[in-house]
């Protein structure tokens, strides 16, 4: 973050001195080409170029090209207050200046003309902001009236000299042991903690007083600064300058569109990216940095602008290949996204090229899909309430707890058979207790709904070595603890896993088979072993299914072993049954024909695109509107004297799994009268009302996440959702007072909802 970091007006802070902003934006003021522009020229021989002039010459490039990364529009922004900076008259605007220039003129010799010396302090000003090339810079060092002007203004001073360099050092530092004004607010920048700066965001009142106060500093350093000697000896304070910099606010007219798009390109000019590239090579995590402290990922959202199909760019910034590409490059992007509100803007932006650089033939698991239908499935659980979160829970601890130790018969039913085939160099008793771990944590994975074992199993080398061996005996020596969990889960290919049979098992069946197998106590237990069985029995497929059958491992043996355990569990009843029902939750769509001119819905439901009978469903109202009317066929009306009504709606099914029912579906929905649907107060309160349903919806699901990396990219949602209620508003034609009205209100409900995330996160 520099001094023009997250704030529209700040470069006007510093502008009394030498028009900064005009020289730090770069762009000329000529009509070239915008690719003329973006192509600053040389056109001076390096060897008599000052280093100064280089080091400030690469800073403009720096900046420049930072500034173009925004787009066309923020360059043309830049452009409009540079057209009026150059325009500005000056002399006929002399009275800006006069509370510094009196200070200046008391102290002349008689033999000077005022008047002549502020005309020519004014082209030096307007030389600054023209700087294009390193030329421009060794023009303005050598030319010699502004080195009288400067003089001149020295000697009034009482001092020695004023060079042009000494008014460049002042500004941007030596390089050295002087860091500069903009040094001193990148320094104090720096030091803040990251809350700190994500308040700075949009608040254009701290980040001034903070280079005011780094301009307190400079003056109070003459023996440092020439600068800051000159104007101690003529008595300009930092509040005189500050009087200017308010006289020169009152007069600019274009000044906000362009000093915001001057902050954003110092936040591009000053943000650097780091990477986490993994093992394979197929994954680039990346993160952003300024100054040294780590960007949050909540304020940021990464995308794809452009590039290959393969490669897949994630919000948080993970960006992949899948497995069995080779390579795959792509044009990857941050935005910031302030938490005060307002449009996103690109920070960061960068060709980035992965390869995979597995010369290895295992199989790999494809854990972001695995993860994508994992999320699903959590997220219905945890919509289904505390008790079912809590009986996973249970069995998920008392799996994990169990005393291994005495517990090795276990897996007994599938080792008889492995333990035949060892050699006698194999520490049996070692093996068996990897194993025996090994099926623990794996059997305990569709159980752990926030995945928190999956990679430290995945890289587990004690589960990799036991695997390795037996699979050597096997025949099969690339067999690796990926493969068991591609057949649990699938491979993301051909070969979908015990999981995939059961879905396709399900999709298949017919509205009346469906609704049986949901309703009896071990049908769905038996798809499963079902599925299972023809998994184990498929050793083209399935590395593991092929070692198993080598090792003379049967079906029968591991359904053996897998009932030995649900013996000795006790909370797997409840558990899997809440599970299944988070499942199907999950995979529950409505549908709904809508009569009556909109007054009247009749829903129905679909698992995995098997439409449930009507007689298996108990529809009802969990809350909402008094006019809206839910009978338990899922028949949800409203009067024709109602303009509108929304409510939550809920259906269950009957004797879940042969026991009692479980709810499956719930939705808040809207019923528009359609003899009112043209009234803009009846469409502006259903999107009032749309977006407070998503509010709540984003609360309960803050609410049950378990970590601050969840908790933050709710943030973004809200955020969101109150930028698609403003536009939907705005698209209504009606009185601008009501729309107005409802505005504010999204206002301030996304800020109440922010300030309480934030609240919650910074609760040690």
């Amino acid at each position: 973050m520099n001094k023009l970091t997250l704030t529209k007006k700040v470069t006007v802070s510093t502008i009394a001195l030498s028009m900064l902003a005009a020289t730090l934006g770069g762009i000329p003021l000529s009509q070239k080409g915008f690719a003329e522009k973006l192509n600053l020229i040389q056109t001076v021989n390096a060897a008599d170029v000052s280093p100064l002039s280089v080091a400030l010459y690469e800073q403009i490039r720096k900046w420049y090209a930072a500034l173009a990364a925004g787009g066309p529009q923020e360059v043309q922004a830049v452009m409009s207050l540079r057209d009026e900076l150059a325009q500005f008259d000056w002399i006929a605007n002399k009275e800006l200046v006069d509370p510094i220039w009196k200070k200046v003129i008391a102290k002349l010799p008689a033999n000077i003309d005022p008047k002549e010396l502020k005309e020519s302090l004014f082209r030096l000003i307007q030389a600054i902001g023209s700087i294009q090339s390193i030329s421009d810079i060794e023009a303005l060092r050598t030319n010699p009236e502004f080195r009288e002007t400067l003089k001149l203004i020295a000697s009034a001073a009482g001092a020695e000299n004023l060079r042009i360099d000494d008014i460049l050092v002042f500004l941007f530092g030596d390089g050295g042991s002087r860091e500069g004004l903009e040094g001193s607010v990148s320094n104090t920048l720096g030091k803040m903690s990251i809350i700190q700066l994500i308040q700075l965001v949009g608040n254009s009142k701290g980040i001034s007083e903070i280079v005011l106060q780094a301009l307190d500093r400079q003056l109070s350093q003459p023996d440092d600064y020439k600068v800051s000697a000159v104007l101690k000896k003529l008595d300009i304070s930092s509040q005189d300058i500050r009087t200017l910099v308010m006289n020169l606010q009152a007069q600019l007219k274009n000044d906000d569109a362009a000093l915001q798009a001057l902050s954003f390109a110092y936040i591009r000019s000053s943000t650097q990216a780091s990477t986490e590239i993994s093992e394979n090579g197929r994954q680039h995590v990346y993160h952003l940095k300024l100054f040294g402290v780590d960007i949050p990922s909540f304020v940021l959202k990464w995308a794809k602008v452009s590039g290959s199909e393969h490669v897949t760019v994630l919000s948080s910034g993970i960006v992949r290949i899948p497995e069995g590409v080779q390579s795959g490059s792509a044009v990857i992007q941050a935005k910031l996204v302030s938490p005060n509100g307002g449009p996103a803007k690109v920070i960061f932006e960068k060709e980035v090229t992965l390869t995979d650089t597995s010369a290895s033939e295992e199989n790999v698991f494809p854990v972001a899909e695995y993860l994508k239908r994992l999320e699903k499935i959590r997220t219905a659980l945890v919509a289904a309430g505390s008790s079912d979160v809590k009986s996973v829970q249970k069995l998920l601890d008392e799996m994990m707890g169990l005393d291994l130790a005495k517990n090795q018969a276990l897996i007994d039913p599938i080792w008889k058979p492995i333990v035949k085939k060892l050699p006698g160099s194999v520490d049996q008793a070692a093996l068996k207790r990897t194993l025996l771990q090994m099926i623990q944590e794996v059997g305990a994975l569709p159980f752990d709904v926030e995945a928190s074992h999956l990679e430290s199993i995945r890289a587990n080398p004690e589960y990799r070595s036991a695997l390795k061996t037996i699979g050597k005996v096997a025949g099969v020596p690339t067999i690796n603890i990926d493969d068991l969990l591609i057949m649990m889960f699938g491979d993301g290919k051909g070969n979908g896993g015990v999981e995939a049979i059961v879905r396709n098992t399900l999709a298949s069946m017919s509205s009346k088979e469906l609704a049986k197998v949901l309703s009896s106590k071990n049908t769905l237990a038996i798809i499963q072993s079902t599925a299972l069985a023809k998994v184990l029995n498929d050793t083209k497929g399935y590395a593991l299914s092929k070692a198993l059958t080598n090792l003379g491992v049967r079906p029968t043996d591991t359904a053996s072993m897998i009932l030995g355990w649900k013996d000795k569990l006790k909370h797997d009843e409840a558990a899997i049954k809440a599970l299944s029902a988070a499942f199907i939750r999950s995979e529950t769509e409505s549908t709904v024909k809508i009569s009556d001119r909109g007054r009247q819905h009749q829903y129905g439901l679909t698992v995995q695109g098997v439409e449930l009978p009507s007689s298996s469903l108990k529809w009802k109202k969990v809350s909402g509107s008094k006019d809206v009317m839910v009978d338990s066929n899922g028949k949800v009306t409203i009067s024709k004297k109602v303009a509108t009504g929304t409510a939550v709606i809920q259906a269950s099914l009957d004797d879940f799994l042969g026991g009692s029912s479980k709810v499956i579906f719930e939705k808040e929905i809207t019923l528009i009268n359609d003899d009112a649907a043209n009234d803009p107060k009846v469409l502006i309160q259903n999107i009032l009302k749309s977006f407070e349903s998503k509010l709540a919806d984003i609360k309960k699901r803050f609410d049950a996440a378990a970590t601050d990396s969840e908790k933050v990219q709710f943030i973004l949602e809200v955020i969101q959702a109150g930028n698609d209620s403003f536009e939907q508003i705005n698209k209504v034609e009606g009185p601008k007072g009501i729309k107005n009205e409802a505005i504010n209100k999204v206002k301030k409900q996304v800020n109440q909802m922010v300030d309480l995330i934030i609240d919650r996160l910074m609760k040690f």
